[in-house]
């Protein structure tokens, strides 16, 4: 339903949304409902939220039709928008953490995601091995 609600936000081509990226689609248990999440960061920098917010409660009903078409189940969950605030949420955590530790705030022992040394390691790799040294300490003979 997420690439549904998508590729026809794309195809309207509306100019309000032009930078709206639909995140994720939550549909309840009984398919009445479904909340469609939406994130609009530049809008937000502008100050265009409720612009954004009113340019899709205007397309919900021909995008309703669509998703009701394009949707093989016995019911089409009714969409309702509502904006993804996950991301904004982090991106200002982020900015107050950056805010503090230039201001000396915070301690120099706990390092911001980007200066962890577990940022270089991957998910699942044991941290002694995401840097390997060319000298491993093994000798194949």
């Amino acid at each position: 339903m997420r690439e549904i609600v998508a590729s026809e936000l794309e195809r309207i081509g509306d100019e309000r949304l032009e930078m709206v990226t639909i995140t994720a689609v939550k549909v309840d248990g009984s398919l009445e409902h479904a909340d469609v999440f939406y994130s609009a960061m530049s809008a937000e920098e502008e100050g265009r939220s409720e612009e954004v917010a009113e340019a899709l409660d205007e397309l919900r009903w021909p995008i309703q039709k669509i998703v009701n078409r394009e949707v093989r189940t016995r019911k089409t969950p009714q969409i309702q928008f509502r904006p993804d605030l996950v991301l904004s949420s982090a991106l200002r955590i982020d900015e107050i953490l950056r805010g503090m530790s230039d201001r000396g705030e915070l301690d120099d022992r706990v390092p911001l995601d980007s200066e962890s040394p577990e940022a270089s390691t991957k998910p699942g790799e044991p941290e002694d091995q995401a840097n390997p040294s060319e000298d491993d300490g093994t000798h194949s003979e």
